[in-house]
């Protein structure tokens, strides 16, 4: 949730060498609080949903659907699960685990460049901003390339490259709010150690040059000169202002930029850097098993869908594409809310209580969606969050967007990320992805009608069958294009019936 404030009287650039060369703003709020997750088993709210016992149905149906999975394979093949699919998903597994540690490991720079900017080597205005685009630049492209260059297949891929971008937000999140709180307090002591002038100065009369960072004429008196009084009351207000935004909690910055506090800022769910969140009071190791055994339940169940109701359809050559889309709708389905619900519900979770994050608000209901706008806030808020506060307000704040340019901005992004992620994946540029996600804003506005929003149903169907549609689509597109002969490789001549 962000709460966009006013800012009071601001500074703007001068010659004076106690002004400074940026506009100053307030930040746009997160508001982290102590909440939990909608499937939560220890969520108290859940024994009060009405549709409790579709839940629990769901995974009675999930243990059921298994267990007649792995009968019809020992009936098949003699087996109770083939392994062809664990053999592709292992393969380089130690290099892939040094490589992510590694690729973790280097964005401790990020202290280092912090460090930089309270010790004044550099400001972030100028030099740093410039430098810590370059380096997460340089980041991303250097660890695609080490991608391409193992020439992974593309589970590990996939994985590797989303973990990349994952860690280029938080670098981004974390060295740009030090950077604003780095001008914010230079800003604070050259106020402070212009306010006792400005005091004694007014105890004379007026002056006739302005605040530090002001123009000579944002505040007349009618003789067209700056009242002193007014001037010591706006330096003032401008001290108070920056005194709170300094502080998060009980931390003031820069207090915060230490190696701990980026660690614990690496083990916290949040891509939007904080210096403090909302913290439980102890870490509960049962909590911890429970998601663990969920994960790997909720795996067990992706590993026999992929495994005997995907792949072997997917890559069927005698197949059409019609009918494998329609053959596909419902295994990608349940593939989709078993990722949603190990990532979203189990992950983020476990690793919410190991670093005591109290804010287990993760997602929200996406499924009621009427529209995709919403959907896109509801379905991944920490991705939301990030995309909100440093593309989608950042650029209506520093390049004065409109918010349906700004919209578009954040789409644009998201889409050519999603798309990364498929390129490197596959080894080929296709844009099949890109061009889907960016119809989204047509189909956003076309959803927004009257007439669809006079009933909810309406775009909640339309908002379903996309959803049913697109991931097998996407499969056929991708899939079927370049993964034919690199699966064949990976597997027997003969694979479930499907001829090679």
């Amino acid at each position: 949730m962000v709460k966009s404030e006013s800012s009071p009287p601001t500074s703007k650039p001068s010659s004076d060498p106690l002004k400074t060369s940026f506009k100053l703003q307030r930040q746009r709020r997160l508001f982290f609080k102590a909440r939990m997750s909608k499937f939560d088993l220890s969520n108290p709210d859940s024994y009060n949903d009405t549709f409790r016992g579709f839940y629990t149905l769901f995974w009675i149906a999930m243990g059921f659907y298994v267990i007649q999975t792995l009968i019809r394979c020992y009936e098949q093949e003699g087996t109770i699960l083939s392994a062809g699919f664990y053999r592709l998903i292992s393969k380089d597994g130690l290099t892939l685990l040094i490589s992510d540690m590694l690729m973790v490991s280097t964005t401790l720079f990020s202290v280092l460049f912090s460090k930089l900017l309270v010790w004044e080597v550099i400001r972030y205005e100028t030099v740093g901003f410039v430098l810590q685009h370059v380096c997460q630049t340089v980041f991303l492209f250097f660890n695609v390339y080490w991608t391409f260059w193992r020439d992974w297949p593309w589970v590990q891929s996939g994985f590797f490259t989303l973990h990349t971008i994952v860690m280029m937000m938080k670098m981004h999140s974390y060295t740009a709010l030090n950077g604003d709180l780095s001008m914010k307090s230079r800003r604070l002591r050259q106020l402070k150690a212009y306010l006792p002038k400005l005091i004694s100065e007014s105890q004379n009369g007026p002056k006739e040059n302005g605040v530090p960072g002001k123009k000579e004429d944002p505040l007349h008196t009618k003789h067209g000169q700056i009242s002193s009084e007014e001037e010591q009351h706006e330096v003032e207000e401008e001290i108070k202002f920056l005194e709170e935004e300094l502080v998060h909690g009980n931390t003031r910055y820069p207090n915060n930029v230490t190696l701990m506090n980026y660690l614990d800022y690496l083990l916290v769910p949040s891509l939007v850097y904080w210096m403090e969140y909302p913290r439980t009071d102890r870490i509960r190791p049962w909590y911890i098993l429970e998601k663990a055994m969920a994960t790997t339940g909720s795996f067990l169940f992706l590993y026999v869908t992929t495994e005997r109701w995907i792949l072997p359809k997917l890559y069927d050559p005698h197949m059409s594409e019609p009918r494998v889309i329609v053959e596909l709708m419902f295994p990608f389905m349940i593939n989709y809310l078993f990722i949603f619900y190990i990532i979203f519900e189990c992950i983020l979770n476990a690793f919410a209580e190991l670093s005591r994050f109290a804010d287990r608000n993760f997602y929200d209901d996406w499924w009621n969606s009427v529209t995709y706008d919403e959907f896109a806030r509801k379905w991944n808020k920490p991705v939301h969050q990030w995309l909100l506060r440093h593309v989608y307000a950042q650029s209506m704040e520093s390049y004065k967007l409109t918010k349906t340019n700004a919209t578009f901005v954040t789409f644009l992004l998201s889409s050519c990320l999603h798309e990364l992620v498929l390129m490197v994946v596959t080894r080929k540029v296709r844009m099949y992805l890109f061009v889907l996600q960016m119809f989204q804003l047509p189909l956003i506005f076309f959803m927004r009608r009257p007439f669809i929003r006079k009933n909810a149903w309406l775009g909640n169907t339309v908002f379903w069958l996309c959803m049913l549609v697109g991931p097998p689509l996407l499969g056929i597109l991708y899939c079927r294009e370049v993964f034919w002969s690199n699966w064949s490789k990976s597997v027997s001549p003969v694979h479930h019936g499907v001829a090679v």
